[in-house]
């Protein structure tokens, strides 16, 4: 099972008419799975109030070099709202968003109100390039089989339903699909078996495409990575050595190229890939295929 588990925030204030008190902060961690495989990074999107008299501004940071997808909400009594973003939208790497207003409807009388937010990584808007042809993710001349292709009877379902699982000995070279620029990763991780409770520990490296997806290359060996996070990456360019950490039953590359359905959840987008047995759009089960 491959998941990602994110953080869900919310913050509820009682507040008399006349000004604003300082409000507590309920601090909440959820356990809602999805998005695809890496370990939580509850702190990489956060929402900050800013009060001026009577009005609070409610801030997002992004504080992660990759686009994030967040839905907002805000519910009470007596609770005026003006958005400035839509409920759900798209924040920009390493931003600062004013993402909506909150006052009193009648300020005669008490309110009180609350919000909660969401999110998962990537852009809502993308649109998968279907025209990009992809090289496979590891050394030119290089043979590997596919343990698990599209819509793999294991794991690949829901949204791993077109990510591909190559089986590779550990510290085989990983490489580029496709050009971009590194966003996100993890190599501090030793642990990995078959077991879910190892779901949080697989290493990666994730590529930002053109098209606002973004690659993700899975279960890379400890201190395996091969990039910084804002390098740029051509197709080709050796990026990882390949592992065994995480959710794995044995060594192996899980590569996916994802974008965010919703503040929930991710979608896989269906890759062709530019082998030496020509091209291939979906890779089966047990076959093997050469970089070119």
């Amino acid at each position: 099972m491959i998941h990602r588990q994110w953080p869900i925030g919310r913050f509820c204030a009682a507040t008399p008419p006349w000004r604003l008190a300082t409000a507590f902060v309920l601090a909440v961690l959820s356990s809602l799975a999805f998005g695809v495989e890496s370990p939580t990074d509850g702190d990489a999107v956060r929402v900050r109030k800013v009060t001026r008299g009577d009005i609070t501004s409610l801030i997002v940071e992004n504080r992660r070099a990759y686009d994030v997808t967040v839905t907002l909400n805000v519910y009470g009594d007596n609770v005026g709202v003006l958005r400035l973003t839509d409920e759900t939208a798209t924040y920009p790497g390493q931003s600062e968003t004013e993402a909506l207003r909150v006052g009193a409807e009648d300020r005669t009388r008490p309110w009180r109100w609350c919000y909660r937010f969401n999110w998962t990584k990537g852009d809502v808007h993308a649109r998968h390039d279907d025209e990009t042809l992809y090289r496979l993710p590891f050394e030119k001349g290089r043979t590997y089989r596919v343990t698990q292709g599209y819509n793999g009877r294991l794991t690949h379902d829901g949204h791993n339903r077109y990510a591909v699982d190559f089986a590779m000995r550990e510290g085989t070279v990983v490489c580029a699909a496709r050009d971009g620029v590194v966003v996100d990763l993890k190599e501090s991780s030793k642990a990995g078996g078959a077991s879910e409770r190892f779901n949080d520990e697989a290493n990666y490296v994730s590529i930002a495409h053109p098209d606002g997806t973004i690659g993700e290359y899975l279960h890379l060996v400890y201190d395996g990575v091969l990039v910084e996070v804002g390098q740029t990456v051509e197709a080709g360019q050796r990026i990882a050595l390949s592992g065994n950490t995480g959710y794995s039953t044995l060594p192996h590359l899980h590569f996916g190229v994802y974008s965010a359905l919703d503040a929930r959840h991710l979608r896989s987008h269906p890759v062709t890939f530019a082998t030496a047995q020509g091209l291939v759009a979906d890779p089966v089960e047990g076959k093997t295929y050469t970089a070119k």
